[in-house]
């Protein structure tokens, strides 16, 4: 799994392509990869299946309460497509569940790199799709706060 020129090619690494600029989600994103790595790193390392399961739950706990926090910012904030990106949350959640019950099932080393390369997609996928698209919406929204307040 490791090459000279990417000895850890699982990790993920915080960039500013993937800020919100909104500094409690990018800090609760940064936390949320370092979770990932966390897992990645357990399934690599081949560590035992208990610690395992244990980050695996850790990134699921932490995107259920990060999923909770983003949507009450959105009502806050009267984000218009706030039902729809509550639906890729619950999707995103019940994905988890199914590759919890799954690995929770198998004995197999492959499954579990599956998995852990399965979590990383769908978040990073969320991140790059779905929280760009409130990105743009809370910028433009304070940059007309902005331009108002100035005048």
């Amino acid at each position: 799994m490791n090459s000279p020129n990417n000895p850890m090619p699982w990790r993920l690494e915080w960039s500013q392509e993937l800020s919100v600029h909104i500094p409690e989600i990018d800090a609760e994103h940064k936390h949320f990869i370092e979770l990932i790595n966390a897992l990645n790193e357990a399934i690599a390392e081949r560590m035992s299946r208990s610690e395992v399961r244990k980050r695996m739950q850790d990134v699921m706990d932490d995107a259920v309460a990060h999923f909770e926090h983003e949507e009450a910012l959105f009502i806050e904030w009267a984000y218009p497509d706030t039902e729809q990106h509550a639906r890729q949350h619950a999707a995103a959640v019940k994905i988890f569940q199914e590759i919890m019950r799954r690995i929770e099932q198998s004995e197999i080393d492959y499954d579990w790199v599956e998995a852990g390369l399965q979590v990383k997609q769908l978040l990073v996928a969320h991140l790059l799709n779905e929280d760009m698209k409130y990105r743009d919406f809370w910028l433009a929204q304070n940059k007309v706060k902005n331009s108002v307040s100035q005048e």
